[in-house]
């Protein structure tokens, strides 16, 4: 599945340089880069940081400019609603990120969720997790 979706991306990035090149641009833009996710989100514009998948959450921890310059993408698999939050923060046990009091952090061998309250309210071992 993964081959496909970068097979996929470069197709159509090539389509869109040879649409450029018909218009007479010359060329596509600096700084043009694939999007990198999962099957099924969530993606990151460019080069993700991190791909991991629990039995129940898909997550990429995404490059974007900001203050920390990271970003947390989620997917729940049960359901197919998605979360972005901009602001996640790495440390030593990994990556945070937090969303109306709800902290997400993703550790090398899990996804921990917490509550307002400090509460563990999902605690999900990683199937597949890859740190670039």
């Amino acid at each position: 599945m993964r081959t496909r979706i970068s097979t996929t991306t470069r197709i159509a990035a090539t389509a869109l340089a040879a649409v450029a090149v018909a218009a007479g641009t010359g060329a596509v833009g600096a700084g043009t880069a694939a999007a990198d996710g999962l099957p099924g989100g969530p993606y990151c514009s460019g080069p993700a940081k991190i791909l991991a998948e629990s039995a129940w959450s898909r997550v990429a921890i995404c490059p974007v400019q900001g203050p920390t310059g990271w970003a947390y993408e989620g997917v729940a698999k049960t359901t197919g609603d998605p979360i972005a939050i901009w602001g996640a923060t790495w440390d030593y046990n990994g990556f945070h990120a937090s969303n109306n009091g709800y902290t997400y952090h993703v550790h090398r061998d899990r996804l921990m969720i917490t509550a307002p309250n400090g509460t563990l309210i999902s605690d999900e071992p990683w199937i597949t997790y890859e740190e670039r």
